[in-house]
This record gives C-alpha cells, structure tokens and sequence, in this order.
C-alpha cells in the first residue's frame, strides 16, 4: 500500500474514534432537536462555510437517504425512549462538532477536485466533499453501534 492510502486509511481510523467516544460519551441523551431542525442547521452551515448550493443539495440529499433508512424498530432500549427522529437528528450533530472548523484534516485546497472509486454515485469530489462524506458515515456509523441493535 503507498504512502498516500495508508495516509488516508489512518486519517479515516481517527475520524471514527473521534466521533464515536463523543457518541459513546453523550449516548445516554436524546437529542433536543429534531431531524428537521439538525438538517436546517447543517445546511446554513455548510452554505456559511463556502459549500456551493449545488455541493449542499448533494451532500443533503444523501444524508436524507442514508439517515431515513435508519429504522425505529432497530433503536437499542436507550434510544428507544428518545425516538427515532432523536437519533438522526444525532447523527447531524455529531457531524457539526466533528467536521467544522471545514478542511481540518486536510492540507489540499477546499475546492480541489479528486478522483474517487464513485462516492455516493459521483467520481469526481472536491476535498470538501469528501471531508464531509468521510466524517458523515464515521458518525453514522457511531450512531449505529451506539443507538440500534445489529
């Protein structure tokens, strides 16, 4: 494996860990907003930090895929009382505290276009995307072993 994968595999391996102790530490409480709200939140956010409203559409629009296909009947008993809505709304959060001040963790420009093996159906990503992509399934998949069963 180069240099570069390795790189990036690590980098991938500290985001996971990040999120998840924060989802481990504060998996006990229900999230105050809902999924609506989080989403709202998320997206002024992204447009305030130079994601082009065409980046935003995408990137939410993907959330919303992979976030609604999270299911009620598989929230663990300590969710369970918060909801489901609770729990996508927590998978937003953590992903604001995780991916914002945007580009950490990367020394390419924000902008810059990358190839890729077809990230959520595109080949062509910018860093921006990317980062968020890559810290959006770390939370997701903290959310998950933290908040569903199997």
């Amino acid at each position: 494996m180069g240099r570069k994968r390795i790189g990036i595999l690590l980098l991938g391996w500290a985001i996971a860990l990040a999120c998840m102790s924060s989802t481990a530490y504060s998996a006990g409480k229900c999230s105050p907003e809902s999924y609506s709200r989080a989403r709202s939140a998320m997206t002024s956010r992204l447009l305030v930090t130079g994601y082009s409203k065409a980046q935003v559409s995408f990137l939410m629009r993907n959330t919303d895929r992979m976030t609604f296909a999270l299911r009620a009947d598989r929230l663990n008993d300590k969710a369970k009382a918060c909801g489901i809505d609770s729990a996508r709304a927590y998978v937003l959060e953590r992903l604001d505290k995780q991916l914002f001040p945007v580009g950490s963790g990367s020394s390419s420009p924000p902008d810059q276009t990358k190839l890729t093996p077809g990230f959520w159906g595109r080949k062509h990503l910018t860093v921006r995307e990317l980062l968020f992509i890559g810290h959006f399934h770390a939370c997701l998949g903290a959310a998950k072993e933290f908040l569903f069963r199997g």
